[in-house]
């Protein structure tokens, strides 16, 4: 039997998590009721068990050494039901049917059973809709499992709100009491439930010490950040005769910036007709990837841990050897040494000749990426590169220099492919400025890819800074690789939300011209006003965001 969930590459996790809100919000939409926020600030958690983590198996989800999920925040169907769509429990399109008339995906999700069927879907395990009850039920099943000698391991997934119920606290007293460490407890600490934030209706804080107190072991992770909880859950199945809670900092409605961190999006379903133009901006979600090039004499620590500060998705290796490129860098065993500098994904650029013959070095430095040039590789070579890079759960990347096209021999391999790397300076100094020819460059390579099956990222790498990355955004790149504009800045955090503000704008712009052409833009102004207003003055709509009432 095959441990599901345990075999999906970084890029991809993400590509997953991105499909689970845009099938959640669809079937909120289609539905006009449900909870988004909810939905949204738990979708990395689900994502990173599902797709990442737990042993399970959709086509047997009755699987005896499986891993349970309960989700006693039960209000959270919508990405629930999303994540194990995508998961292979069913097929995503059922989603649409949300809260409908003999649906099987109603508001609050029901334990499948045979004859149950017709009312719920494979891989639920607990029925939710009281606040307060899931954890006692996870308690229940650990310690079962434990009596009969089994090795399953149970999550429940708890809400802050409902964190007000003393039935957590009863349950967390016995789970303690058991010393149940089959069992994780994860806290989506949003901060907002139904009637509003958390701190000013029942204050829960000091969480972590209040978990503490009960005898639990306790982490503590940025919730949206799948390589944190990645490692939480890796060190909680280390931990001994405790239960263990992962206090997940998240926030509610994240993906859609004018949901993000609202109450009102607790329950509430968008506009049916925004729909289009909420699944461009889930689409749209972009990562910045500070680059770390070798031959500089700082402290390539200091760099990273700067870097991770600042909230950065990736960091980005450029790894030189000299031949292929005139200049050279660090190799595999300084990127083995940085490894436990950081949870950040490393992103390996090998600018070198041969990488065929280096693959298992940089594997063996777990590289979360690793992308070759098509100038360096045969089809042959790179079929194996690609093979070993998935066989060990790694991003497989291919780059390609300003002046050479995509090599048509790449099409086969485009569908497990993670990253395309497209050179906007010539490879191997730092410092260089950018092209401007590979924009339309950019453009065509995007369409091709995508025709031939490509569903990964564009990655735009040399001369990006606050000028290049909007025309490099509307190219079609999603990772922007900054290594002067980031640490050639005597200020990094201003030059890391320089960088996002400019996208940001980039973004707006896209989503105001896709709102026009669906004649909705009034409309949609309306809902994203509070979100618009910063930008008003570089998107030239001052007088149309004032007459909005």
């Amino acid at each position: 039997m095959k441990d599901m969930g345990l075999d999906l590459r970084y890029l991809e996790l993400k590509r997953k998590i991105r499909e689970v809100r845009m099938w959640a919000i669809q079937g909120i939409a289609e539905a006009g009721s449900g909870h988004p926020g909810a939905s949204f600030s738990a979708a990395e958690i689900m994502g990173t068990l599902y797709f990442r983590r737990m042993r399970h198996d959709p086509k047997n989800p009755s699987w005896d050494e499986r891993d349970y999920f309960i989700n006693s925040k039960a209000h959270s169907a919508p990405g629930y039901y999303s994540t194990l769509a995508v998961a292979g429990y069913f097929p995503p399109e059922e989603i649409k049917t949300l809260r409908k008339l003999g649906s099987r995906l109603q508001g609050h999700p029901v334990r499948y059973s045979d004859h149950q069927k017709h009312h719920s879907v494979p891989g639920i395990e607990y029925s939710g809709g009281s606040e307060g009850i899931g954890l006692s039920v996870g308690v229940g099943i650990a310690l079962a499992s434990r009596l009969d000698g089994k090795k399953n391991r149970v999550y429940v997934m708890i809400g802050d709100g409902e964190s007000n119920e003393g039935q957590i606290w009863e349950a967390s007293m016995a789970a303690a009491k058991f010393k149940l460490d089959n069992l994780v407890a994860v806290l989506d600490r949003n901060r907002i439930q139904q009637d509003g934030f958390t701190e000013d209706i029942m204050p829960l804080d000091p969480t972590k010490n209040k978990w503490e107190a009960f005898n639990w072991q306790v982490f503590e992770v940025d919730g949206h950040r799948v390589e944190q909880l990645m490692d939480a859950f890796s060190r909680a199945a280390l931990i001994k005769d405790k239960p263990v809670m992962i206090i997940a900092n998240t926030v509610k409605g994240n993906g859609v910036r004018h949901m993000a961190n609202s109450p009102q999006w607790h329950g509430k379903a968008p506009s049916k007709k925004h729909t289009p133009v909420l699944l461009e901006e889930l689409e749209s979600e972009f990562l910045i990837a500070p680059s770390i090039i070798a031959g500089e004499k700082e402290n390539y620590e200091d760099k990273i841990k700067k870097a991770e500060r600042e909230g950065v998705e990736l960091i980005h290796l450029d790894v030189m050897d000299g031949r292929f490129v005139p200049n050279s860098t660090f190799l595999a065993d300084t990127i083995k040494k940085l490894r436990p500098v950081t949870t950040l994904p490393f992103d390996a650029h090998l600018m070198i000749e041969k990488p065929i013959d280096h693959i298992d070095e940089y594997i063996d430095a777990r590289c979360d990426i690793i992308t070759v040039h098509a100038e360096a590789c045969t089809e042959k070579e790179f079929a194996v590169i690609q093979e070993r890079c998935l066989a060990a759960g790694i991003s497989p990347g291919i780059a390609i220099n300003p002046k050479t096209d995509v090599p048509k021999w790449l099409y086969p391999y485009l569908p497990d492919l993670d990253i395309v790397i497209v050179m906007s300076v010539n490879p191997g100094f730092a410092g260089q400025k950018f092209i401007p020819e590979t924009l339309p460059k950019m453009v065509a390579v995007n369409k091709e890819l995508r025709e031939h099956g490509f569903k990964g990222y564009i990655e735009a790498d040399g001369g990006i800074d606050a000028t290049t990355l909007q025309p490099v955004y509307d190219a079609g790149a999603r990772i922007f690789v900054a290594g002067s504009a980031v640490y050639g800045n005597s200020d990094i955090h201003s030059a890391v939300i320089h960088l996002r503000h400019k996208a940001a704008v980039t973004l707006e712009k896209r989503l105001l011209e896709h709102s026009t052409k669906l004649g909705i833009r009034a409309d949609w102004m309306k809902a994203r006003k509070n979100i618009l207003i910063p930008y008003a003055s570089e998107l030239a709509i001052e007088e149309e965001l004032n007459a909005i009432k």
